[in-house]
């Protein structure tokens, strides 16, 4: 046969081959890929279920067999459903596993799984679920891999939603509502908690934690199980971010491309105003929280001392919760006295791993894409720091400097009286750091003289910066308005920094910010002195402390009564979200017409 020949029947053989395999691929899409994606929707269902009833509730253990069955037959399905839809694909397969990164990290995670079985199984049931059957603990990682597999494909199947008609304030209300409502259920399982818990108690540990506050009326060391204490770490992780920060980066950068509604959706709710900035910026933000929280969770590891009694797992879970909980300025803490326990408050390295992470989760995220992309192209001689950067920093760094210098000097006597030089220095700034949004305290709050807890109050109503994990009127809001008071005394008509001209429209809601926090805090405090018995200044701190979500307290958190925690909850949601940010969510948008009246002074001041 003459190599022409052999060229032509190896050109028709591949043609016969790549005809077949488009009859076998138009055979499946016409008889399997429905009914696939319907058995895929299913055991998604049942995945679901069957975790929730695994970290949940109590089971006979007869159910053990049929549960690790169902869960294998679940993953078998799992892989094979995936397998078929990148044979079948009419894709490239570089494409697709492009377009199907989740599917792929699961798959090679669950390969991971399947050889090193054992050790994961060993390591992580003394973790989670000590004292328990840990077998099943390594088929429900499998099921929370599949779970978010399953999400990939809803939002994938979903892209198309029409977002343009959302008013992104109540986008972001219902969020918060919808994990705060999840986050109670979930709570309410039998192995979430030890013994019994009033509903109210739940309902303001999960407004706490999804808020980032950290005022609790219980010991969540004591009061919750581990699966419980994971639940509220994955409250903070959610309320931190944000719900909808979490799920549009799933669904614009893992689920495939997005349409420009949904993008502009994202725009507004972080407040860009460009599109590709905002999705930049969407990207950063949580690659960056998640980068930032590993490397935090890695050095306060490696600063805790080994001796204090805790295994290696539980070491890296004590390691890995302060982590999240100090950059998402959450406050909370497994440690019954706080940081104030023997071993921790006067240990200075894992107290600066814990300053560091609140300072870089509550200056913005903005502020720290800027710091990034300044680090990147340092030879850039056009790079310009944006407005907002310059006076979250300045008013970040005074205010540090400024609480910092007024602990030292007004508790020196008082409840910094028995430290060093040295000691005092160190936790006055770490007080300064954590009154603005954290709540992590390694003193007692109640032995505080009336100047300091005064000014604890200014700290804690400026709080964080804006698009952070803190609360508060926020950074950038407290110098428009001073830099705004300015103005008026000048005779000045704009507002003019770094050679920009702030818009009037931000000078309002600034004003507007602050006159309605303001009215918050005084309608909570007026609420709460009908409803409790202690001490004027103790409640006045417990509300400024829930509007700045910081978390700190002088001790009434546990003794609030039903009506009480009410007030604090709505007051933590409040501030977290923003009242502005409320009443626009709730308010009907005024039109806006072409003519206007003639204009007339009212007499003010």
């Amino acid at each position: 046969m003459t190599p022409i020949r052999i060229i032509a029947s190896l050109r028709h053989f591949f043609q016969e081959l790549e005809r077949k395999k488009h009859e076998i691929r138009k055979y499946y899409f016409e008889n399997f890929r429905f009914l696939g994606r319907i058995l895929y929707t299913i055991s998604g269902v049942l995945s679901f279920i069957i975790l929730i009833f695994e970290y949940g509730f109590f089971y006979p253990d007869d159910w053990e067999t049929y549960a690790r069955l169902t869960v294998s037959v679940l993953v078998y399905f799992f892989i094979l459903y995936e397998i078929l839809s990148f044979i079948f694909t009419s894709q490239s397969f570089v494409d697709y596993i492009i377009f199907h990164k989740i599917e792929m990290i699961i798959l090679f995670l669950i390969c991971i799984e399947f050889i090193y079985k054992d050790e994961i199984t060993q390591f992580t049931s003394n973790l989670i679920m000590p004292g328990d059957d840990g077998t099943l603990l390594f088929l429900s990682i499998n099921q929370l891999l599949f779970f978010f597999s399953n999400l990939a494909h809803f939002f994938r199947l979903n892209k198309n939603i029409e977002y343009k008609k959302l008013n992104p304030s109540f986008v972001l209300i219902f969020s918060f509502i919808s994990i705060i409502i999840v986050g109670t259920i979930f709570l309410h399982f039998p192995k979430s908690t030890n013994g019994n818990i009033s509903t109210i108690d739940i309902i303001f540990t999960t407004v706490s934690a999804t808020c980032v506050t950290g005022l609790s009326t219980l010991d969540i060391s004591q009061s919750f199980t581990k699966t419980g204490q994971m639940i509220i770490l994955v409250l903070i992780q959610i309320g931190g971010l944000g719900l909808m920060t979490l799920t549009s980066f799933f669904s614009i950068f893992l689920a495939g491309k997005v349409s420009v509604s949904d993008t502009l959706l994202v725009r507004d709710l972080l407040s860009e105003e460009t599109i590709g900035k905002a999705k930049d910026i969407l990207k950063q933000i949580t690659i960056l929280t998640f980068l930032i929280e590993l490397m935090g969770a890695c050095l306060l590891y490696l600063s805790i001392p080994k001796d204090l009694g805790y295994s290696s797992s539980e070491l890296v879970y004590l390691s890995v919760f302060h982590s999240i909980s100090a950059f998402c300025n959450a406050g909370f803490s497994l440690l019954s006295n706080g940081l104030a326990t023997e071993g921790f408050k006067m240990n200075y390295s894992f107290l600066s791993c814990i300053m560091i992470l609140i300072m870089l989760g509550g200056i913005g995220f903005p502020i720290l894409s800027q710091f990034k992309s300044r680090l990147q192209h340092s030879a850039n001689k056009k790079f310009r720091w944006s407005v907002s950067t310059i006076l979250a920093m300045s008013i970040s760094v005074l205010l540090w400097t400024f609480g910092t210098i007024s602990y030292f000097f007004l508790e020196s006597e008082a409840s910094l009286s028995s430290l060093s030089w040295g000691d005092k220095i160190f936790h006055s700034l770490f007080f300064s750091i954590t009154t603005r949004t954290a709540g992590f305290n390694t003193l007692d709050l109640t032995s505080m003289g009336i100047p300091i807890t005064f000014l604890s109050f200014f700290l804690m109503w400026v709080g964080a910066s804006p698009v952070s994990t803190g609360g508060g009127i926020k950074t950038t809001t407290f110098a428009l308005s001073f830099l705004n008071i300015l103005n008026q005394i000048r005779g000045k008509q704009k507002m003019e920094i770094h050679y920009r001209t702030i818009s009037p429209a931000s000078i309002s809601r600034a004003s507007a910010t602050i006159v309605l926090s303001l009215f918050v805090i005084f309608s909570a405090v007026f609420a709460l002195l009908i409803t409790e018995t202690g001490n004027f200044l103790d409640l006045c701190f417990e509300v400024v402390s829930a509007f700045g979500t910081v978390g700190l307290t002088r001790g009434i958190t546990p003794n609030l009564s039903f009506y009480g925690k009410v007030t604090i909850c709505i007051v933590m949601f409040i501030g977290r979200v923003g009242i502005l940010t409320l009443l626009i969510a709730i308010s009907k948008k005024s039109k806006q017409n072409d003519y206007s009246y003639p204009e007339e002074y009212v007499v003010v001041g």
